[in-house]
Order: structure tokens, then C-alpha cells, then sequence
């Protein structure tokens, strides 16, 4: 990215409003200090560590040139267009509409974006667990998973708490009332939660009320968060929002306000980058025993440089029936799915870990790494690297 000067070599003064305790607002901090330290003249900054439910509010005195804050109330809106500064907003709540710019995840994409994903795994029955109550908030997330599942010709449940807060007296009421709803629905099922928080309670209300994940129920997380992901039971596989270039989007569009250009008030939207697969999710809903054994036994095999002979002879099925049912079943063949398979799994160690192109290969069944290469541009129209340095 090109640097830009600012006026003068004036060093701006921004506050950020955003909380620091989860994976989210950490990521969309850090966006923000990666655009500053490349303009000409880095930024100073106001920022204090908060937690997802904290009122923030502006220091007493403070005097700056710009504001990128999660607004979720109307008092902290009345607040910063009161300080006459231009200022960002990167959250889903509206009060700041027509009176603040806002860059944000586009929550209708994360809707779609998890229909999809289940859709391609071949479920047929699926719910949706939105927040807790939350006053302001219009939830466009369920609305977009909702209208992508019918779109398919598919029905999907809704689940809401009747509590507007979580705390230790009605935390057990919780559990057994999300249980109980998620043991009535048809299985196996398909569950986008609205975070990785409200995703963790849904996997801690399935054990409660014995339910297994992901057999039973398969359970998504609609905000990435490593530290809520990791204490599920199991792991919980999120929607990738793109909280960084959230960051970097809205920190490119407060310095065109500080440099005295106009800010839109039409808001940008920042498309997730997909989904980051787990334990959680790490099943295919196909009702036919024989499919599902072939698919369990390409997930548990993919990183060994397995072909469909293997498949065949593990499972006694001839290549002709197996073909079929792939293709009736699924919309592709045995093959694809090995590839599809192995390609996921190289996904998710190009863009968690640092291992070398050849580790990746070896450890995901490419029998040497000009071939990961060659299929990586055959599918996603890149190279590795080039995809490692995309999604970091």
C-alpha cells in the first residue's frame, strides 16, 4: 500500500472504542495499527483494554482528530458526533446510522457464507441460535442464513434465549432450555450460532441434554474467536470474518476524513474470508451408512497418498456403485472429494501455521509439492503462498 502524507506531517491523535478481549476486536485493533504505521507520520492513539460488554466511553478532556469505535448504544453515538471529529463505526448495531461512517464485517455474508457450507456437506435440517436479547439489534445474519436455506427448498428452526444477560442464577436455565429445544429438532442437524461464544454454549448444551457433535448436531460459529473456539467441547469451527481488513478498511476510511475528505455514509461491508473447519463441524450429514463410511474413512486417510482403489477395497464396493451414490448424493465423485478434502486441510496449515510448502504437502497426501502447486491453481486460482499471504 502506497504511503500518503499527511498535512503538514501533523501527527493525528486517534481514540479506539473497541474491546480487546476477544479475537474479534483484537484483530480490527490490530488492522488499524498496521495502516498507521504506513503513512508517512504514524499515528497516536487512545485505547484501553475492554471486554465485549463494557460501556466505552471518550476520556475526560480528550482532544483528538479522529474516533473508530463499536458503537452499540445510542448514548456512546450521541457521544462521539458530539466531539465533532470524523469518526468510524465497525459495528453491526445502527444507532450510528446517518450520523457516522461505518466499515463492517457484511453479516449478510456470514449468513450466506454458512448455508453454503452445510448445504455442501449435504445436510437437510438446520437451525440457527441467535444472541441474547439485545436491544437495538437487528440480526441480518439469521436473516440471510434463513432465506439461504430456503432457497434450497429447505426449512430452518430458530432458537431465542428469553434472557437478555447470562449470569450465574439462570446459566442453568440456559443450558436445559437450549437442550431441550435442540433435542427436539430433526437429526442430524446443522447449527449456525450467532459467535463463537453463543456457539460454545450450544456445544456445552448438547452435552448437557447427551447430544453428540458433530454427529448429532453440527454446531458453527458465526465470529471467529481462538479462545471461546478452543474451550468448546469440541473445538469450534467460526466464520473467518476478516476482522483485520475490517481494520485496515476502517482506518483508511477515518484518514480520509481527518485529511478533510468527505466520509460516505453508505457503509462498506468487508466479505468473510470462509470457514475455518474444526472439530465441531468435521462430518458430512449423509444418511446412507455406506457413504458415510467412505467419507469417514477419506477424512481419517486424506493426509496418507490414497486413491479411490484404496477406497474401493477398504469399503468391498465396486467403483460403478460407489461412483453413483458420490454423484447422487454429494455432486461429485470420490476423487473430487479426496482432493476437496486434502485441499482443506492444506487451507488450514498454509494459513495457521509456518510450515514449509513440502511439510504442507507431505502432511496432507500431495505426493510431492509441485503437485499441491499445480492443484492449488487448478481449484482456487492461486498459488500456496500466494494463499498463505492472502488469509494472514
Amino acid at each position: 500500500m502506497a504511503r500518503r502524507r499527511t498535512p503538514s506531517g501533523k501527527q493525528f491523535r486517534v481514540a479506539l472504542l473497541i474491546e480487546t478481549s476477544t479475537s474479534w476486536g483484537a484483530q480490527i485493533v490490530k488492522g488499524i495499527s498496521e495502516y498507521a504505521q504506513q503513512q508517512n507520520q504514524p499515528w497516536t492513539f487512545y485505547i484501553e483494554p475492554r471486554g465485549r460488554n463494557e460501556q466505552l466511553h471518550l476520556p475526560m478532556g480528550w482532544q483528538g482528530d479522529g474516533i473508530i469505535a463499536r458503537v452499540t448504544t445510542q448514548a456512546l453515538c450521541d457521544e462521539i458526533v458530539a466531539a465533532g471529529v470524523p469518526a468510524v463505526n465497525v459495528s453491526w448495531f445502527e444507532f450510528s446510522r446517518d450520523r457516522l461512517a461505518t466499515c463492517t464485517v457484511d453479516e449478510a455474508q456470514v449468513g450466506r457464507t454458512a448455508a453454503e457450507y452445510f448445504l455442501d456437506r449435504g445436510y437437510r435440517h438446520f437451525a440457527y441460535c441467535g444472541p441474547l436479547k439485545r436491544p437495538g439489534y437487528t440480526d441480518r445474519m439469521q436473516e440471510h442464513f434463513v432465506a439461504a436455506i430456503g432457497a434450497a427448498g429447505l426449512a430452518c428452526a430458530c432458537y431465542r434465549s428469553r434472557h437478555q444477560g447470562l449470569t450465574p442464577k439462570n446459566w442453568q436455565t440456559e443450558l436445559t432450555d437450549l437442550g431441550n429445544w435442540l433435542r427436539a429438532q430433526p437429526k442430524p442437524i446443522a447449527v449456525l450460532s450467532w459467535s463463537a461464544t453463543r456457539g460454545r454454549h450450544v456445544t456445552e448444551a448438547c452435552q448437557h441434554a447427551s447430544l453428540s457433535v458433530p454427529e448429532e448436531v453440527a454446531v458453527l460459529g458465526g465470529e471467529f474467536d481462538e479462545l471461546m473456539s478452543s474451550m468448546s467441547s469440541p473445538p469450534l469451527s467460526t466464520i473467518d470474518v476478516s476482522a483485520r481488513e475490517v481494520g485496515l478498511a476502517a482506518a483508511a476510511r477515518l484518514h480520509r476524513g481527518m485529511t478533510g475528505g468527505r466520509l460516505p455514509k453508505r457503509p462498506q461491508r468487508i466479505a468473510p474470508r470462509g470457514v475455518i473447519t474444526r472439530q465441531s463441524t468435521d462430518m458430512t450429514a449423509i444418511d446412507e451408512a455406506m457413504l458415510a463410511a467412505a467419507l469417514t474413512f477419506i477424512r481419517e486417510h486424506a493426509h496418507e497418498p490414497i486413491r479411490v482403489d484404496d477406497l474401493l477395497q477398504a469399503l468391498s464396493l465396486s467403483r460403478r456403485r460407489l461412483e453413483q451414490r458420490f454423484i447422487e448424493l454429494l455432486g461429485r465423485s470420490p476423487a473430487a472429494e479426496i482432493r476437496r478434502t486434502r485441499l482443506s486441510r492444506a487451507e488450514r496449515l498454509l494459513a495457521d501455521t509456518d510450515l514449509p510448502i513440502p511439510q504442507v504437502a507431505a502432511a496432507t497426501g500431495f505426493s510431492h509439492p509441485e503437485t499441491l502447486t499445480r492443484t492449488f491453481r487448478r481449484e482456487r486460482g492461486l498459488t500456496p503462498l500466494a494463499y498463505r499471504r492472502r488469509h494472514r
